[in-house]
């Protein structure tokens, strides 16, 4: 038997929850044990199927420790945290490691080395300096592919902006307004372009109809291809607080 947590209340039916690998089962109060067992039964291969997919995703979701791992332009890199003199490169960069695996090194000076009390302090330093150098990425890359496939589409925002969202890559809105995520910095070139086209095809049609797929797939032949990349590796594709993840 699958170990669960019952929370009573008012509620009218019942309900599991699958949070963090922990099975809750959420049910009125008239609902006995004996119930609840047999449905916890019923459901137990998809709970475990649940459980293990939320395991397998926090042990890839990057925790920002030396060591970890993150997708970068599609490449999996281990994070290299160094400390050196302030004189030496502090700005975030791409490099190989020793072993000649690809590393996305992320520099400290010795001063600020000892204002880290805590494993905590420097794992949110580190996420805060990778937000910067993909944002920075980000302006760089995501503005001239919009550039270049506006005039490919003849599709034209009012604005574009570069942001971070928590589930989503990217927005188009009734004004013609452009949202970015800097996280796509994750994800392949081609998986980039595919969401700029996306997004500009937005522009003329704001859903996702026949239409707007036919439109996608004329200046975008390989969606399918960056849409199933995405997928396949969703569960690396978080972006959490190492708060949680250092628990």
């Amino acid at each position: 038997m699958i170990d669960f947590q019952v929370v009573h209340s008012r509620r009218k039916t019942i309900a599991l929850q699958v949070k963090h690998g922990q099975v809750f089962v959420r049910a009125p109060y008239h609902v006995d044990q004996h119930f609840i067992n047999s449905f916890i039964q019923k459901k137990e291969l998809w709970l475990r199927a649940k459980i293990r997919e939320q395991i397998q995703s926090a042990e890839l979701c990057c925790n920002f420790n030396h060591g970890a791992k993150l997708f970068v332009f599609g490449q999996l890199v281990t994070l290299n945290i160094v400390f050196s003199d302030v004189s030496k490169k502090s700005s975030v960069y791409l490099s190989n490691s020793t072993d000649g695996q690809p590393a996305l090194t992320i520099p400290f000076s010795t001063t600020e080395k000892n204002r880290f009390k805590t494993q905590l302090q420097l794992s949110l330093a580190v996420k805060k300096k990778i937000e910067g150098y993909f944002t920075a990425q980000a302006q760089a890359i995501i503005l001239p592919k919009v550039e270049y496939y506006s005039q490919q589409t003849q599709l034209f925002p009012t604005t574009i902006k570069i942001r971070q969202y928590r589930a989503r890559w990217g927005s188009c809105n009734s004004k013609g307004d452009l949202s970015f995520n800097y996280l796509l910095m994750m994800l392949p070139m081609h998986v980039i372009d595919y969401v700029v086209i996306h997004e500009l095809c937005h522009l003329r049609h704001l859903n996702h109809s026949a239409d707007f797929w036919q439109l996608v797939a004329a200046y975008c032949p390989n969606f399918k291809q960056a849409k199933a990349w995405v997928k396949s590796n969703q569960s690396a594709l978080h972006w959490r607080q190492p708060t949680y993840l250092l628990k």
